[in-house]
């Protein structure tokens, strides 16, 4: 924890000319990888994704393993699917969220790369607010929580 600004840490990087630079993070900003939670000049953070960790879908895609929170947009009329391949890394955060749709207009996701789930092989998102948390091991998603997604 930062002396400084108790309840952060202090993160830095290292530039190609070897000065170092400090900015004080919240734990959240860290496990979420926000793109202005670090802030480089040269150098390279290992493990982070600082830019396109926000991904929006609304149509039938892939989630981009790069992400760390997807926003879901249900259709208008029907549904659509989404997939999720296996982590490319472990210790990756993974948010999946349904921000807004018309009706209960669905979007589904097979859990093929998932495990740790309530129950099921298909999580359905179908209103707004609801969010499925995943964080990755070397091989699969595992779901730390569920919140109003439907597992079947």
């Amino acid at each position: 924890m930062s002396a400084e600004n108790p309840g952060k840490v202090q993160a830095h990087t290292e530039p190609a000319t070897g000065v170092k630079q400090f900015k004080d993070l919240t734990l959240g900003a860290m496990a979420t990888q926000e793109p202005s939670a670090v802030a480089i000049t040269g150098g390279t953070v290992l493990g982070a994704t600082l830019a396109g960790a926000v991904q929006t879908i609304t149509a039938a895609d892939a989630i981009d393993l790069t992400s760390n929170h997807v926003k879901l947009t249900g259709p208008a009329s029907g549904t659509y699917a989404i997939t999720l391949a296996a982590p490319s890394r472990g210790g990756q955060f993974l948010v999946i969220e349904m921000v807004s749709t018309t009706s209960t207009n669905a979007v589904t996701l097979a859990l093929t790369n998932v495990s740790g789930q309530s129950s099921g092989t298909t999580a359905t998102f179908n209103a707004a607010n609801e969010t499925l948390t995943l964080i990755s091991n070397s091989t699969k998603w595992v779901v730390l929580d569920e919140l109003g997604v439907t597992m079947s």
